[in-house]
């Protein structure tokens, strides 16, 4: 992943030189160094010895060293079962998938590989772009352990990576100028900074060396962006805070001027072993001008690793990675909230983690909570994954897909606010040193714009409308017919500002705005349009040919035309442009005095039942008095309200919705009627509004 060796530490083709070297490199442990350099060949006993000293490098996590006494004795004695194994758990540690494909391969040549090792070979044979392979050797894993979960998304393999290779080209990935030829990852944003971590020039860095790998220890780093996206030199970041062990990656709370950070630094609670092959989280505040330890992270516990904080926007809530018990993999994915200043009790992620790995968090502007595992399928090794919210819970997840992840480790995205551009890091091939650090340009992220469309007074679904999607140029991207249950949906991209035009025979054309800002990756944004009947497009108004019939108490009822009036929020005013609408149902009346007017006033759900009710008896009444003040006989109005019992929506008791979903609830309906049976000699219409 992070910590890649490169290039071998001895020549092998000496062997008795190996061995001389070997045992002055072991000296500390067994003082023979003179002796044991007398010898040219090597005796059983010699050979046995030399595992156990690579054993005890293994457990001492000492991996290159460990690589070193496992080789020698592999030349030794080339078919102990022991020694392949480990040579291939030693590369997989330090990333060097080729090698871990070369060992595991021997141990299936020799039928002596573990259903683990059959997975651990596939996942090689994965990273190492051999996808016809690893397929083969997964479905023989599965035959072995058909309860794995690290197998569900993986049966299908070569369709899988089809999938997460075909939509490429919304990503534009390139290498940064500051990689060095160490390693290089971590990134995240501090201001006008990019801050990470970083070992630094291997060639050029401090002689101390960390025996994971042997490259020198990380330390966090900084550049500055300028506004054209040029990076000043790296620095150290927070040197005041630098150990001589690992520091970083790091997190930043804005509103307190907080850093949360890994770090080996030492602990009193911990010896000297566990420090130092164990992370925990830190806290230091900015004051004045330099970084100021302020302590440690509540649950650390120098037995287990708590690694690679990540805090939201409102700085109470942590993401981490952790192998502290209770998890279900390695490490996982935890988070906690502070309440009253106090962490509470960590929380497992469940239902994104796996019995892989789980690692690198990063919660986005958005709610977004982006990580790497190994657990989920993929492209091989790590893949970056985003986790969708639903109401505070992370249930779906997604891969990036290509060329954000590839065939090695991909991990540690960080993004900008917007989601559209950010960092992540990568020991694909082609870069600088062991990790290096990519900038990453998101060119659209997809969403989807669906919705149904509705007669604005009866409230029924309308089939055949035409609706345009328009661009913020007003170009039409795209035109869909509702269907018959008058839905419609649209593929649009975040970040974008669109109108909906929609247009059907009989009726006005309306638009409405629709803004995909802030959304989430493949959020659905759901509107309802609702349009409204162009009477006079309809008959002539001295035919008054009905739109509709109605039963009243077993009585027929001519609908002859219909309107519909707004009221403002909690209030019965006529408004204005209510009384420009009344006043054609007035011309209308006059003009024909045996009709009459029914008045059906109603509200949106704010408020209680009864409130409602009242309210909306209110709005009948003040259309009412409107209509009797300007000359109608007060006979000739019947008026009632409905209270919230027949909304327009779905904006009910407890959902939210926004102002203009609401307004559409507060409005009255003004039906011109007639009463008695319709007789026409003409042929019926062929579209009623009923």
């Amino acid at each position: 992943m992070t910590l890649v060796l490169v290039g071998d530490v001895y020549d092998l083709r000496d062997t008795s030189n190996l061995w001389c070297i070997m045992v002055k490199k072991i000296g500390k442990y067994i003082g023979l160094t003179f002796l044991l350099c007398l010898f040219t060949g090597l005796s059983y006993g010699q050979v046995k010895l030399t595992i156990k000293l690579a054993d005890n490098a293994f457990y001492n996590f000492s991996w290159i060293e460990a690589i070193d006494l496992y080789t020698f004795a592999h030349e030794k004695d080339p078919e102990n079962i022991h020694v392949i194994r480990k040579l291939a758990d030693c590369y997989r540690n330090i990333g060097r998938t080729e090698e871990v494909e070369k060992w595991l391969a021997k141990l299936v040549e020799l039928n002596e590989a573990y259903p683990d090792d059959i997975f651990n070979y596939s996942m090689a044979l994965k990273s190492n772009g051999k996808y016809d392979e690893s397929e083969k050797y997964l479905r023989e894993f599965s035959k072995l352990r058909p309860e794995d979960g690290r197998i569900n998304l993986e049966q299908s393999l070569l369709d899988y990576i089809n999938f997460l290779v075909q939509d490429s080209s919304r990503y534009v990935v390139e290498n940064v100028p500051f990689n060095t030829k160490g390693a290089d990852w971590g990134p995240t944003f501090y201001k006008q900074q990019l801050v990470y971590v970083s070992t630094g020039d291997p060639d050029e860095s401090r002689d101390l060396k960390y025996n994971w790998d042997q490259l020198p220890f990380l330390d966090l780093y900084a550049v500055n962006i300028d506004e054209y996206g040029n990076y000043s030199k790296p620095e150290i970041f927070a040197k005041e805070l630098m150990t001589s062990f690992h520091d970083g990656p790091a997190t930043f709370d804005s509103k307190a001027n907080r850093m949360y950070f890994n770090s080996n630094r030492t602990s009193k609670n911990a010896t000297r072993k566990e420090e130092e092959n164990n992370l925990q989280i830190y806290y230091a505040d900015f004051e004045g001008s330099q970084w100021v330890l302020k302590g440690d992270f509540k649950y650390n516990n120098v037995r287990d690793n708590y690694r690679h904080p990540s805090i939201d926007a409102s700085g109470d809530i942590l993401y981490f990675s952790s192998d502290r018990p209770g998890g279900k993999g390695g490490n996982d994915i935890w988070w906690c909230r502070k309440v009253n200043g106090e962490w509470g009790e960590p929380v497992n992620l469940e239902d994104i983690n796996t019995e892989g790995e789980e690692l690198f968090p990063f919660i986005a502007a958005d709610g977004v909570l982006y990580f790497s595992s190994n657990g989920l399928g993929g492209m091989g090794g790590l893949d970056i994954y985003m986790a969708l919210p639903d109401r505070g819970v992370f249930t779906t997840v997604e891969n990036m897909g290509f060329p954000v992840n590839s065939s090695r480790d991909d991990f540690g995205i960080v993004l900008t606010d917007d989601g559209m551009s950010g960092y992540f890091s990568s020991d694909r091939p082609g870069g600088l040193g062991h990790d290096d650090i990519y900038k990453m340009d998101i060119l659209y992220i997809p969403v989807q714009i669906s919705g149904t469309i509705r007669d604005r007074i009866n409230t029924f679904e309308i089939a055949g409308a035409k609706i345009a999607l328009l661009d913020e140029n007003s170009d039409t991207i795209e035109v869909a017919y509702s269907k018959e249950d008058g839905e419609f949906v649209f593929s649009a991209f975040k970040q974008r500002n669109y109108k909906l035009v929609v247009t059907n025979d009989n009726y006005i054309t309306v638009d409405k705005d629709v803004s995909t800002y802030g959304k989430l990756p493949n959020e659905n944004i759901k509107v309802e349009i609702f349009i409204e009947m162009n009477f006079d497009l309809m008959a002539e108004p001295d035919q008054l040919e009905p739109l509709s019939l109605e039963m009243v108490g077993g009585n027929e009822l001519q609908i002859i035309q219909i309107e519909h009036i707004n009221y403002g929020f909690d209030s019965d005013k006529i408004l204005d442009e209510a009384k420009l609408i009344l006043n054609k149902v007035i011309d209308l009346i006059h003009q024909h005095p045996d009709l009459e007017i029914k008045v059906e006033s109603h509200t949106d759900s704010k408020g209680s039942d009864e409130y409602n009710l009242r309210l909306s008896k209110m709005r009948a009444k003040s259309a009412y008095d409107y209509l009797v003040s300007m000359g109608i006989d007060p006979l000739a109005i019947e008026y009632t309200g409905f209270g919230e019992t027949q909304l327009l929506n779905h904006c009910d008791d407890g959902v939210e919705c926004i102002e203009e979903e609401h307004s559409i609830n507060r409005r009255s309906i003004i039906k011109v009627i007639r009463r008695g049976k319709f007789k026409t000699n003409r042929n019926t219409r062929s579209i009623f509004y009923f």
